[in-house]
């Protein structure tokens, strides 16, 4: 009797949520233009609820200001119901500070919440290396969301096809591979190459990849190196005939 009151209880806590907040769509990018040069792009889009009648949201989006303010990024709207925030780096080491920070960040007293508190913790690691014409790279991204219920499995038929939060991880970059054990599920032939996972409520979702950035410092090395060799092989070639 007390399990299934419980479970009631949770049931109507999810609906009031639903009600107040709507379902959630977060897409996350991590764009990689270039070895000096990449974004960090988030994208929230809200399936049913008011966002500007909503003081809950308002709160929610204002406090994500600031944090984006504070890793030198920005936000706008799209349209009423969706927001981004971009953050843009100068390299692998300040998307690793700046995502991190973001998620949490050194003052805060609380960690990353959805609207109706849910916590969420998230982790980003990149390991990197100078291979002279291009730049080495392995990603790792822990996102945890165990906190987030997953409203497939209450087995309610009133709450299937719904979800607090859905959404992927995409990671742009000019050469991208999946390791085999990456639950990627990038698409035949995209461009720019990407690597694309699903975000799965209820579990901690570990996503990671390698790939490769060109490095325009190498690449222009070698330039130089092969016009010095064809200039010195003509001049010598000429002045041997």
């Amino acid at each position: 009797m007390v399990r299934w009151l419980q479970k009631l209880l949770r049931v109507g806590l999810v609906l009031i949520v639903l009600l107040l907040t709507g379902c959630l769509q977060y897409d996350l990018e991590l764009q990689f233009d270039s070895q000096t040069h990449g974004q960090l792009v988030q994208q929230l889009r809200w399936r049913g609820g008011a966002i500007a009648a909503n003081d809950e949201l308002q709160q929610w989006l204002a406090v994500l200001g600031e944090r984006t303010q504070q890793v030198g990024g920005r936000t706008r709207w799209l349209s009423d119901n969706a927001f981004e925030i971009v953050i843009p780096f100068s390299n692998g080491r300040a998307l690793e500070t700046k995502f991190n920070q973001f998620f949490s960040p050194d003052d805060a007293t609380t960690t990353f919440t959805l609207p109706a508190g849910e916590p969420i913790q998230a982790e980003l690691t990149l390991q990197q290396g100078n291979r002279f014409v291009a730049i080495y790279n392995h990603l790792k991204l822990r996102v945890d969301l165990t906190a987030v219920p997953d409203l497939a499995a209450t087995g309610l038929p009133l709450l299937q096809g719904q979800q607090l939060l859905a959404g992927q991880v995409t990671l742009l970059a000019p050469w991208v591979r999946g390791p085999s054990l990456s639950p990627g599920e990038s698409p035949a032939g995209a461009f720019p190459p990407q690597e694309t996972w699903s975000l799965v409520p209820g579990e901690v979702n570990e996503l990671e990849a390698e790939f490769w950035v060109p490095s325009p410092i190498g690449i222009g090395a070698i330039t130089i190196l092969v016009f010095v060799l064809l200039g010195y092989g003509v001049k010598y070639g000429l002045a041997s005939r």
